[in-house]
């Protein structure tokens, strides 16, 4: 997902990908997904770990 590989996904990485996934999302949605994520002010991308943090997903066992 992450298309440049500066380790964070970016407003565009995660809109691409959501569209790809079928999900299709506003600016809006995704602004707040990459603040949800940690992403500050939503234009900053998501790491890994933040990605988790949006989908929900907990790896810790």
């Amino acid at each position: 997902m992450d298309k440049d590989g500066d380790g964070r996904l970016s407003h565009e990485d995660l809109k691409s990908y959501m569209d790809w996934a079928g999900f299709p999302a506003s600016d809006e949605d995704i602004k707040g997904m990459i603040r949800l994520a940690g992403g500050g002010d939503g234009e900053n991308g998501a790491t890994f770990d933040g990605l988790l943090k949006i989908l929900d997903v907990d790896f810790s066992g």
